[in-house]
């Protein structure tokens, strides 16, 4: 089964309250009642809320809205966790029940999936069903931000790896062509692998956005240029790999994963700062990217680095890939030391060389196209936290014994069987975690109750992003009352986790 990779770091944007019903527990709902709101709620959802098959993240109650990351035409679906997340749970729902209505609705999300599918086989952030009005749009809505989205403001025409917009979707591809081996989605799915190995450096590295795009007034290099490990994106490269070759057997996704794992290798910072940055420089450094993102090694991608690197020996059985390991682990103490010692606030970044906290802060002031103006400081008193600079409490920022623990056992794994057992174990562990996290939390009998005459979940307090760069108001989000597709996910999830607990799965 696909090893779905995020996090997905625009979770926390799709906007969300999971709510509008209460916590109390009712009495648990029959098999009968679970299977029939699992039918209503994807029949009204798959019948109203989609577009020719695909799914934006919000839509408004009178359907006069829509929303992915930023506010949507009425022409466009959304990958990013939307199309792909809804096509996910179909099959999820699929496999637990056998009910063609799923299967049925994650094929049209696949088909809107295959649509969108660009001629290098990658994937943008949406699909539009009517591009001629793409360019207004960019214009008028798309880059009117103040403070980030810069993603937004250009479109050069390329596909990304951003946010695993491609990965997601060619793992959905991979996953529902595995279930059900239909023809029709074959050669898609292998032009999207081709598009991971058309687009990979030599050194095995990924840019964050296919074919490159060069400014021909500037000699520098374009932030999606550059050796890209943000969001998870190389994680997730290597991690679709992988699936594609245990699925496939094509060892050129082998070959290409191992060559990403040799790119994360030569990307650790040096001793003292073994550390992952979020995208590097043709040298290797830490670079910039996005006015809001200043060169620095981070937790995050360092974290998801070992973790790759952890599944490619457990793979191979080359011990290279373990190597970076006890470095990474000495860096992640001397944070938490220094962090204990001088109780700065906690950052998102350390700097290069010196690793002092590294903070991007706004200051007053606007460049000629409207958008706020940052700094970067690794002055901890410039932080802002309601109008005053933020405090540190000195706590770890990880949590490294059982980091090193994990090493050891895996280091002990000196035979072929073993290590394919632990990565079995893992990849189960994996998937039940990544099913847990999926869940809304609510009581399966509430979110039944919830459902509306039409099998509708509407939520009243979901958050969407508004364009201010025009007004410079510094708020740019809006509650509104709609149809959530993080919702949606959610609560059936909770739903086809009931069925199986009383299958006994």
């Amino acid at each position: 089964m696909k090893q779905r990779l995020t996090t997905l770091a625009c979770a926390a944007l799709l906007a969300a309250g999971a709510g509008n019903i209460t916590t109390a527990q009712a009495a648990p709902p029959s098999n009968e009642e679970v299977r029939a709101a699992m039918q209503r709620a994807t029949t009204f959802f798959s019948d109203n809320v989609s577009l020719n098959g695909g799914y934006v993240w919000v839509v408004s109650d009178d359907f006069s809205r829509r929303w992915g990351e930023v506010p949507a035409r009425p022409s466009q679906i959304w990958l990013q966790g939307g199309t792909e997340s809804v096509g996910d749970i179909m099959l999820d729902a699929w496999e637990a029940t056998g009910d063609p209505l799923y299967l049925d609705v994650a094929r049209k999300a696949a088909d809107a999936i295959v649509y969108g599918q660009q001629p290098t086989g990658g994937w943008h952030y949406f699909i539009d069903f009517d591009p001629p009005g793409l360019m207004d749009w960019y214009r008028d809505v798309a880059s009117r931000f103040i403070y980030g989205y810069e993603e937004y403001r250009y479109y050069y025409g390329n596909a990304t790896y951003d946010d695993s917009v491609s990965q997601d979707a060619a793992g959905f591809l991979l996953r529902f062509y595995n279930l059900t081996l239909e023809a029709a989605y074959r050669a898609p799915l292998l032009e999207a692998l081709d598009f991971l190995l058309a687009s990979q450096y030599p050194n095995g590295a990924w840019p964050q956005r296919w074919p490159l795009h060069q400014d021909p007034d500037d000699d520098r290099p374009d932030y999606p240029d550059l050796y890209t490990l943000n969001d998870g994106a190389m994680r997730a490269n290597i991690n679709l790999l992988l699936d594609a070759w245990s699925t496939l057997g094509d060892p050129r996704y082998l070959e290409a994963a191992r060559r990403g794992g040799d790119a994360l290798i030569a990307l650790q910072g040096p001793d003292g700062q073994a550390a992952w940055p979020e995208q590097a420089g043709f040298d290797l450094a830490p670079a910039a990217a996005r006015t809001h993102e200043p060169p620095g090694y981070v937790v995050r991608e360092s974290l998801g680095a070992l973790a790759t690197l952890e599944r490619l020996y457990l793979v191979t059985g080359d011990a290279r890939y373990l190597a970076p390991a006890p470095s990474a682990f000495d860096w992640f103490e001397r944070i938490n030391r220094e962090s204990a010692e001088q109780r700065y606030p906690r950052p998102r970044y350390w700097e290069h060389g010196s690793n002092r906290p590294l903070y991007n802060v706004r200051i007053p002031g606007m460049d000629d196209m409207g958008h706020g103006l940052y700094k970067w400081s690794t002055d901890p008193s410039e932080t802002d936290c309601d109008g005053a600079p933020c405090q540190g409490d000195g706590e770890p920022f990880v949590d490294v014994a059982p980091l090193r623990a994990r090493y050891a056992e895996i280091q002990s794994l000196d035979t072929a069987p073993a290590r394919q057992a632990a990565l079995v174990a893992r990849q189960a562990a994996e998937h039940e975690h990544e099913r847990t996290q999926r869940l809304s939390g609510e009581d399966p009998a509430a979110i039944i109750a919830a459902l509306d005459d039409r099998g509708a979940w509407i939520t009243d307090d979901i958050q969407v992003t508004k364009p201010n760069a025009d007004t410079r108001d510094p708020e740019f989000r809006e509650v509104v009352t709609g149809y959530s597709t993080r919702v949606f996910v959610e609560r059936l999830a909770t739903l086809i986790s009931t069925l199986e607990d009383d299958n006994g799965d």
